[in-house]
């Protein structure tokens, strides 16, 4: 007996029914053509990194190949570095910065992540947004206990926004102890809150036990309360 109901048709059987519509067909190509001409746009643009790259012996030919390697590149750290502050577009220099996100990038690759942050207040633009939150990833991988002091100042700076959100979430592994006061602190900032609230779950800190449980009742978005939940049930009764 028939229910009236179509079956669905599959994935495949969707995308030929698209493409026997010409207009459909038409604006698909219009949209090929876009992405092709941007990538031709940043391969152009990039093109004196890829070749200073290439030339200090790290063989690539995006430095985005260097953001998906596995592999260490200690010869590509004082090209990134330098390049950091280059005017390429804002999706080059997210590259960069994603690419200088190792631990041993050392001392002139933070201090120039921290210039370059400090430098960009937080935008409503994708692209700028996209690069600073790369800065402030590198920033909280790259920073060493004697940084400690810089990275707090940098996330009571709320000026940058939601960009913070990495150095807050991986400030105990600079000091454990220091860490937990301005996390609590940090859970009075709404940009931040969630993931001060993961970070001091990580910690199980007893201290925070109060602090945490009014973030469960009363914060405004519904994910930072579940985090709350979560790391109140890592301290225990």
């Amino acid at each position: 007996m028939k229910t009236g109901k179509r079956t669905p048709g599959t994935a495949a059987d969707l995308m030929a029914r698209l493409r026997s519509d010409p207009e459909w067909a038409r604006q698909d190509a219009e949209r090929e053509a876009k992405r092709k001409a941007l990538e031709e746009h940043f391969a152009k643009a990039e093109l004196p990194l890829v070749e200073a790259l290439n030339d200090a012996g790290v063989s690539v030919k995006s430095v985005w190949d260097l953001v998906n390697s596995k592999e260490p590149y200690p010869r590509a750290i004082p090209v990134l570095t330098e390049y950091l502050t280059h005017p390429y577009p804002l999706r080059i220099r997210e590259g960069i910065a994603r690419a200088l996100a190792v631990k041993s990038a050392g001392e002139a690759a933070y201090a120039k992540l921290v210039n370059v942050f400090k430098s960009l207040f937080d935008s409503t633009d994708t692209a700028q947004q996209g690069f600073k939150w790369a800065l402030g990833n590198a920033i909280s991988i790259v920073a060493t206990k004697n940084h400690f002091d810089e990275v707090v100042e940098l996330i009571r700076d709320k000026h940058h926004g939601a960009t913070r959100d990495m150095m807050v979430l991986r400030l105990p592994s600079l000091d454990r102890q220091r860490a937990i006061d301005v996390l609590i602190e940090s859970l009075a900032d709404d940009e931040i809150a969630g993931h001060a609230v993961m970070a001091l779950g990580r910690l199980k800190s007893q201290k925070a036990r109060t602090h945490l449980e009014r973030v469960l009742a009363h914060h405004p978005q519904p994910w930072v309360q579940k985090e709350a939940g979560k790391a109140l049930a890592r301290l225990g009764k």
